[in-house]
């Protein structure tokens, strides 16, 4: 009796444990992880340019180098120059040192190191950061903004900047400091 109690009494033991602990953690089948960032196409030295519908060429946009990836249209470069002329005959150009060309909406933002020149009045800004909307001919930012010019440095906070019309408003926390 003790040999068939103690047999029932293993077997229920290991059917125990089979059920439980012998199964151990349960897998869950999980999707594949996400695509890996595979390259579409690189660009060495690429040049960019826009006309108005007269066919002048009001944009024009140099690449170092860039990168798009497949299932992204997005353009990540490197060593930005861009370029446009206003109604007056004076041009903008716009530095910098990383950027992101998005060609389905128009735009181009424009990271690190942003210099903004307007060349034939020798002024220069500085912004971490600007947005160029290239179907209006306009850049934006709300980052901080230095303005110098050579007899005054001008800070703000934002700046819109109409290209075609030369019209720069900064749009708060003005301060400028005239040279002495």
């Amino acid at each position: 009796m003790k040999l068939t109690f103690s047999s029932l009494l293993l077997m229920a033991v290991a059917t125990f444990f089979w059920m439980t602990l012998g199964r151990g953690d349960e897998v869950l089948p999980t999707a594949p992880l996400a695509t890996i960032s595979v390259a579409d196409s690189y660009l060495e030295r690429a040049e960019r340019w826009s006309y108005d519908p007269s066919g002048i060429r009001i944009q024009y946009l140099t690449i170092g180098s860039g990168t798009t990836y497949l299932n992204d249209p997005v353009t990540y470069a490197e060593d930005l120059t861009f370029w446009s002329p206003d109604d007056n005959g004076n041009h903008w150009q716009m530095t910098a040192m990383e950027g992101r060309l998005y060609p389905d909406i128009k735009e181009l933002f424009l990271l690190k190191g942003v210099e903004i020149k307007q060349l034939e009045r020798n002024a220069k800004m500085q912004t971490p950061h600007i947005r160029l909307l290239l179907n209006e001919n306009r850049a934006i930012t709300d980052a901080r903004v230095r303005l110098s010019t050579a007899n005054s440095i001008t800070t703000a906070t934002g700046l819109d900047l109409d290209l075609t019309s030369s019209q720069a408003t900064l749009l708060k926390k003005v301060e400028t400091r005239y040279a002495k």
